[in-house]
């Protein structure tokens, strides 16, 4: 999970929220847009969550403090620090939260199992430090970075849980980047020039098909693979 930092939100929600429904399902489908077009920006093309390349996998609005139902936050429908675009986490396709299913979508149902939604206990992409709070180990797995029973290893581990974020699908796709990058690394670990140009490629943001500035697919695994 990458740290989003605080940004401008998009203009025409700005000039359009003193109008807008109560219901998220109403707003303007060009307001949407401009909040999904500048959320894809910011977040250099990848899943708020998992870190998976949008283009691919899909994409909505995702609100990380829930709009309604269990425990839901009306207040913060349309506050733009409270929404971050998550890929579709193939909870469309599994028509439940199956165990390849992960992020905003995966969270719902999770969400409707426990029956409640524990806000204190989830570490959001907007949140200062996030990135600091997980591990991405070489065999795919995602666990809590803090000491076990400490407060930052129990909210990532509830993090985790309530993501998805450790299903098969996710884990085979970071065990195959970690595998490739640690054979690299190893086969050039006493050539420094050649190490920083392996950084400089796999964590440096490239030109998608749109011209936009994407990160690689799974940057956190990347980078730790890197700098454990």
């Amino acid at each position: 999970m990458r740290h989003l930092a605080p940004h401008a939100e998009p203009a025409k929600l700005t000039a359009a929220r003193p109008a807008l429904p109560l219901n998220w399902s109403l707003i303007p489908t060009s307001v949407k847009r401009a909040i999904r077009d500048r959320l894809y920006i910011h977040q250099f093309g990848l899943c708020g969550y998992c870190e998976g390349l949008l283009v691919d996998l899909g994409r909505h609005i995702e609100h990380v403090e829930p709009k309604g139902g269990i425990d839901g936050n009306p207040a913060r429908v349309f506050e733009y620090s409270n929404l971050i675009v998550s890929c579709q986490g193939d909870i469309e396709k599994k028509k439940s939260a199956g165990q390849d299913s992960s992020c905003g979508h995966f969270k719902d149902q999770f969400v409707k199992r426990e029956g409640a939604f524990r806000l204190a206990d989830f570490i959001s992409p907007r949140e200062v430090g996030c990135d600091r709070l997980f591990s991405y180990l070489i065999d795919g797995r995602v666990v809590p970075k803090g000491a076990p029973g400490s407060q930052d290893h129990l909210r990532a581990d509830y993090t985790i849980k309530a993501l998805g974020l450790d299903c098969t699908r996710l884990r085979n796709r970071r065990r195959q980047i970690s595998s490739k990058l640690v054979r690299q690394i190893n086969r050039f670990k006493a050539e420094p020039a050649i190490l920083q140009r392996l950084v400089n490629h796999y964590l440096s943001p490239r030109p998608d098909t749109n011209r936009t500035l994407v990160f690689w697919p799974f940057y956190s695994t990347r980078r730790q693979r890197f700098f454990p």
